[in-house]
């Protein structure tokens, strides 16, 4: 992990990969075989499981558990019809994981078109969730297994999700909703 800043007491996993341009915060460990890309800021105490992937300029704030096998920064299902095909939106921006929060396996979280996605702090997300680009999750938000919501969609703080939820895109769900 030549050239990555890897502060006092960081854990780096046997074939985890640490791109050189990433910062991990002290007390930190990274699982085995995960990946933490380019630009990707993880703060302190944080416990990345193995097989993670994280890129494109992500920040993970402190005391964050991100479960195997989620990924954390892809693109956004973003495309524009064209006679010759579908068009790709370019994905800019990047994915925010606020202080204290917990992303289960197999989550994936896909960065903004440009901003943010942003998970707010205390949240906690089940195994197999799928956050599209440009959602805003509040804090403290409880979500469960399948749950699936749409791009630029706000969820507001203390939102409880149940199981296999479907949410539609650009809508907002206010403080407190179940």
């Amino acid at each position: 992990h030549p050239g990555a800043v890897l502060s006092d007491n960081v854990t780096v996993g046997p074939n985890a990969v640490v791109d050189s341009c990433a910062t991990i915060g002290s007390g930190t460990t990274i699982g085995a075989g995960s990946v933490i890309g380019p630009g990707v800021t993880i703060g302190s105490g944080c416990f990345i499981n193995p097989l993670v992937s994280v890129y494109h300029d992500c920040v993970i704030g402190s005391r964050v558990i991100i479960h195997s096998g989620a990924v954390i920064g892809a693109d956004g299902f973003g495309f524009i019809p064209d006679p010759e095909g579908h068009l790709k939106i370019p994905q800019n921006g990047n994915v925010v994981i606020e202080d204290d929060v917990e992303i289960g396996a197999g989550c994936t979280i896909d960065r903004a078109v440009v901003g943010s996605t942003t998970i707010g702090r205390f949240s906690k997300l089940d195994n197999l969730i799928q956050i599209a680009h440009n959602v805003t999750v509040g804090q403290g938000c409880l979500i469960a297994a399948q749950t699936g919501i749409s791009g630029s969609t706000e969820i507001g703080s203390g939102v409880i999700i149940g199981g296999q939820v479907g949410i539609a895109g650009h809508i907002s769900i206010g403080n407190g909703a179940v």
